[in-house]
C-alpha cells in the first residue's frame, strides 16, 4: 500500500466533502476515511505498458454509463513490474469509493495524463473490478 498523502492527487482527494482525515502517531500517518461507509481509503499504483497504458487511458475518459461497452471492447488491463503508464488508485475498502489518476513516464519523471477521476457505488465498483484483484 502506497501512502496516500505522498500521491500527486492527495491534495485534490483531501479536498472531496465525503473524505476525512486525521494525523495520527504524532501527525507522521494520515488515516483517510470514505465518510458515508466509515470505509478506510488504501492508495496503491499499478504500472502499465505504452499499450496496456493506453487501454487504461480509454476506460479512465469513458462516462459511468459506457463503461460496461469499453470493458468488452478493451478487456481488463494487464500490470507489469515497470511500466510507461502509472496509475495512482485510492480506493475504499468496501470499493464504494475510488480515485484514480494517470501518469506517464517522460523526461525523467511521471507526467499527469488526465485529471483525478473519482467515482461512488456502482462506478467504482466496476472501475475497482478492472484493477484490484
Amino acid at each position: 500500500m502506497e501512502n496516500i498523502s505522498k500521491m500527486e492527487m492527495a491534495s485534490a482527494l483531501f479536498a472531496q466533502i465525503y473524505i476525512k482525515t486525521e494525523k495520527k502517531f504524532f501527525g507522521l500517518k494520515t488515516k483517510v476515511t470514505y465518510t458515508p461507509t466509515n470505509s478506510p481509503v488504501v492508495g496503491i499504483c499499478l504500472d502499465f505498458s505504452p499499450a496496456e497504458g493506453e487501454k487504461v487511458r480509454e476506460i479512465l475518459v469513458t462516462p459511468a454509463s459506457g463503461l460496461d461497452a469499453i470493458f468488452q471492447k478493451v478487456g481488463h488491463p494487464t500490470t507489469t513490474a515497470n511500466g510507461n503508464f502509472r496509475l495512482n488508485l485510492c480506493y475504499s475498502q468496501d470499493h464504494e469509493f475510488a480515485a484514480l489518476h494517470l501518469q506517464q513516464f517522460s523526461g525523467f519523471e511521471y507526467h499527469s495524463v488526465s485529471g483525478t477521476r473519482f467515482a461512488a457505488g456502482e462506478e467504482a465498483k466496476k472501475l475497482l473490478d478492472a484493477f484490484v484483484k
